[in-house]
C-alpha cells in the first residue's frame, strides 16, 4: 500500500509557497534576489541539478535556480521581476500560477 505524500509543515502550519521563476544564469538570479529583498518580498531560492538528459531545455546547464514566494506574495514578486533591465529578464523561465 502506498503512502500518500503529506504536504510540507512548519508546525501547524501549511507550506503554501508557490514557485516564481527559474534562471541557470548566477548574475541574474543575484540581480534578482537583491531586487526581491529590496522590496521586502518574501521568498526562497534553491538551486537544483538538472538531470543530464534534461539540460538541452536549460541549455545545456548543469544547474538552475528556482526561486519560490508565498502564494500570496506572488504579484508583488511578479511586479519586481518585471521592473529587471529587459536583456536580464529573458534569462528567465517564469512559471504559471
Amino acid at each position: 500500500m502506498a503512502a500518500k505524500k503529506k504536504p510540507k509543515t512548519l508546525g501547524k502550519h501549511i507550506s503554501r509557497d508557490v514557485e516564481l521563476c527559474r534562471t541557470t544564469n548566477h548574475v541574474v538570479s543575484s540581480q534578482l534576489i537583491k531586487m526581491l529583498i529590496e522590496y521586502e518580498v518574501p521568498f526562497t531560492q534553491n538551486w537544483k541539478r538538472v538531470p543530464f538528459f534534461k539540460r538541452m531545455a536549460y541549455k545545456g546547464a548543469r544547474e538552475v535556480c528556482v526561486v519560490s514566494t508565498h502564494c500570496t506574495q506572488y504579484s508583488r514578486a511578479r511586479k519586481v521581476v518585471d521592473q529587471m533591465d529587459h536583456s536580464r529578464k529573458k534569462q528567465i523561465i517564469f512559471h504559471a500560477v
